[in-house]
């Protein structure tokens, strides 16, 4: 009987405190990674910003697509209109539209793989980031070898390669 009470006791008091013994991925994100989700909020308002960016002759180009359609319908309207003249409304309205469609479509490519990259980047980056937090909680629960200088060096310069990483992607979207 007493073997089974001091079973019990075991587990109820030692198996507990070895849980929480152990380094939580919260904690190791709240203690060194502070600005991680600002940085990634950061990248999706900048790759919301690429169509203002890289879409400038789109608007334009939809109000002159616009402006001939008008003109084209109102030629139509006026049936005293002669045909020469609705030949080259027509001929105006199809032109403006066919630049305004190949001015979406350049436009749509390059935001589209401008995403793509800084997608991809951010991937590497939160790769990066669980390998560094492994590190860190295998340190922090005692499990390595590493003296803490060797420790702080280490976990400052993954922090900064990081940091870099996202300059490098907000300079390619901001910049391009």
């Amino acid at each position: 009987m007493k073997k089974i009470i001091i079973m019990i006791l075991l587990f109820v008091v030692i198996l507990p405190s070895q849980v929480l013994a152990a380094t939580s991925t919260s904690y190791v994100d709240k203690m060194y990674f502070e600005s991680y989700k600002e940085r990634v909020k950061e990248v999706k308002v900048a790759q919301k910003k690429l169509n203002d960016i890289y879409c400038t002759d789109v608007k334009a180009l939809t109000e002159k697509s616009k402006a001939s359609t008008k003109r084209y319908n109102s030629a139509v309207k006026n049936k005293a209109t002669s045909k020469e003249v609705l030949a080259n409304a027509k001929a105006e309205r199809d032109l403006d539209k066919k630049s305004l469609s190949s001015a979406k479509s350049k436009c749509s490519a390059t935001v589209k793989e401008l995403k793509k990259k800084s997608d991809k980047a951010l991937r590497e980056i939160a790769s990066y980031k669980t390998k560094v937090v492994k590190t860190i909680k295998t340190h922090l629960d005692g499990k390595d070898k590493l003296t803490e200088n060797d420790f702080t060096k280490s976990v400052s310069q993954s922090l900064s390669e990081i940091e870099s990483k996202f300059d490098a992607i907000l300079g390619s979207l901001n910049a391009s």
